[in-house]
């Protein structure tokens, strides 16, 4: 293999692990918090794909306040979607999976009507290629990568500094005792919805400008993030965060010297096999 082959798949691996990373981590924050399957958080990724395209492209506005706004929208459809659908349905695995269903053909249809069944794409927002070991690597794969990696440390740092990102961390691990201590349970399911849809809604507006996207990008992206839930360990976050590198490089890896649907049944296996040694994942507990 030459290095040039290499370094292409592996900058590829990378920003598909970041975006993995911040889909899963939303997965991961609905199940722990909430212990419901959220098999609409794929459309909550499309939204974001299509709320940048409808504030850049659309409205003119700038790309990255583009992303912002398209963070923000997506967060509180997400949060109206927990008060209206997912409150009465919390810690019931299979009446919450049906739920989910149903919403994401909703988005699916609604996204249809506001923007066509068209594929759709972003200008490029940071063209051009550099120069790394005598290979070119894209500008924008290693920007999304970076601002990816941000929007990871940025969340991380909420996560173990804040009062909100504490509360959140105290229902993870103990809800009846988090809520002895004063902590609101609605408002850290709320919250964390919330958060876990900004992110997803930043992975596809981070992508928008890479790939085409429509209506119907969801649906392969949740099965992706469920396996990189279940690989980490359902609950752990920072499993989430190593099961979404491994299953990047691997994607990435195969999908270029094989094809993508052996890259789906690597992720299959791999995910079978995970399961079978170690049922918790890999950094999940007994």
């Amino acid at each position: 293999m030459e290095l040039s082959t290499f370094l292409q798949m592996f900058v590829n691996g990378t920003m598909i692990g970041f975006q993995l990373a911040l889909f899963a981590t939303g997965l991961t924050l609905v199940y722990g918090i909430m212990l419901i399957i959220n098999f609409a958080h794929g459309e909550l990724y499309m939204l974001g794909a299509f709320g940048v395209f409808f504030f850049c492209e659309q409205l003119g506005l700038d790309y990255f306040l583009s992303l912002i706004l398209a963070m923000i929208v997506v967060g509180l459809i997400a949060i109206a979607m927990e008060r209206i659908f997912f409150k009465p349905l919390r810690g019931q695995h299979i009446p919450s999976f049906v739920m989910s269903c149903g919403l994401a053909f909703m988005l699916q249809v609604s996204a249809v009507l506001a923007f066509g069944i068209k594929d759709k794409a972003i200008d490029s927002v940071f063209p051009g290629v550099v120069n790394v070991f005598g290979t070119f690597v894209s500008v924008e794969r290693l920007m999304v990568s970076l601002i990816s990696a941000v929007l990871i440390i940025g969340f991380y740092i909420f996560l173990l500094r804040s009062r909100y990102g504490r509360a959140m961390r105290a229902v993870m691990q103990d809800p009846d005792a988090a809520a002895l201590q004063g902590v609101s349970i609605n408002q850290v399911c709320s919250l964390g919805i919330g958060i876990g849809a900004a992110l997803a809604a930043a992975a596809g507006g981070l992508l928008a400008p890479v790939f085409i996207f429509n209506p119907w990008i969801g649906p392969v992206l949740t099965w992706e993030g469920f396996i990189v839930v279940c690989l980490g360990g359902k609950t752990s976050l920072p499993g989430t965060l190593l099961a979404a590198f491994i299953l990047g490089y691997i994607k990435s890896f195969v999908t270029t010297l094989v094809d993508p649907v052996a890259a789906l049944m690597c992720e299959a296996a791999i995910l079978g096999i995970i399961l079978t040694l170690r049922p918790q994942g890999l950094l999940g507990h007994e």
